[in-house]
């Protein structure tokens, strides 16, 4: 009969509370539960725990992306001080060990499991840091909205999750402008498909761009299901991708910094940059027979 809770994290703390969550990843739909999960309970500790999350996001979509992949576990932990994520299968912990190399990340690894430790804010100044940051993003964009631009900047998206999409936004423009340099490598079609996944993750939460998110998720979707497609893509047809994820960066702003137009002002326009990169991936002659089976089959 056990007389104290069982301790999980290599670490051996103690102190760590009784709850503990034990998810289970075999599918990207498993990965989306996990990062869904992880960014609706967050604390002051934010930063420090997203850093790992989109990390650890990266690294599973590409590890699950292998035929070869094997069901994994996570185990989060968590005491007054730190949290502790450990990874339970020995192929994967050995994976993951030597991708925390590139990290600052504190780990220990032992047999078949790795356990990754991430220190909560220790201070009140550092949460504070956090607040000023943020309502100086609000304050600049109230005086900008005041100063240049007369109409509306719409303010519905939570600030974190606001900032979060910039910084995916930016994500992606780099992996398309690695891609029209080196060519669609499969490091680089993993990053962007990752990249893709998580701003949808984002964008459906708020039902006031709906139509946008809905149409960036079918994206999401053609190239998550399409690799060989997209991989073998020449450079003309790469600045079509080049052109769909400007205009999303530049709604993103216009919407949410620069202000002045309608929100739903370029639904029509990412739906037609959409459906001719899909019309590029699905050639008309394979759209013509699926509607001729259709047809057929449709008594």
């Amino acid at each position: 009969m056990r007389t104290k809770q069982k301790v999980i994290n290599l670490f051996e703390d103690k102190n760590i509370y009784s709850i503990k969550y034990v998810i289970s990843i075999n599918t990207e739909d498993d990965l989306n539960q996990f990062w869904d999960f992880m960014t609706n309970n967050q604390n002051s500790s934010y930063d420090l725990t997203h850093a790992f999350i989109t990390q650890f996001y990266n690294f599973s979509l590409s590890y699950i992306y292998d035929k070869n992949y094997e069901f994994f576990e996570i185990i989060l932990e968590e005491s007054e001080k730190n949290f502790y994520f450990t990874l339970w299968n020995k192929k994967v912990a050995l994976m993951f060990k030597a991708f925390l190399r590139k990290t600052s990340l504190k780990s220990i690894y032992k047999d078949n499991q790795i356990s990754i430790k991430i220190g909560k804010l220790k201070s009140q100044q550092k949460i504070e840091k956090i607040h000023i940051k943020n309502d100086k993003r609000e304050n600049d964009l109230i005086n900008y909205k005041e100063r240049e631009k007369p109409q509306e900047v719409y303010t519905f998206i939570d600030s974190d999750d606001l900032e979060e999409l910039f910084k995916l936004s930016d994500d992606m423009q780099e992996s398309v402008h690695n891609l029209k340099k080196v060519g669609m490598q499969k490091s680089l079609f993993i990053s962007l498909r990752s990249t893709f996944s998580m701003f949808c993750l984002t964008l459906r939460y708020y039902d006031k761009i709906a139509p946008m998110a809905k149409t960036i998720t079918e994206f999401s979707n053609l190239i998550n299901m399409n690799q060989d497609q997209f991989i073998n893509l020449s450079s003309d047809e790469l600045e079509l991708i080049n052109g769909f994820i400007n205009n999303i960066d530049y709604w993103l702003h216009t919407l949410f910094v620069n202000g002045g137009a309608d929100i739903y002002f370029m639904d029509n326009s990412i739906r037609a940059d959409f459906d001719m990169i899909e019309s590029m991936i699905f050639p008309k002659s394979n759209v013509c027979d699926i509607e001729e089976l259709n047809d057929i089959f449709n008594f």
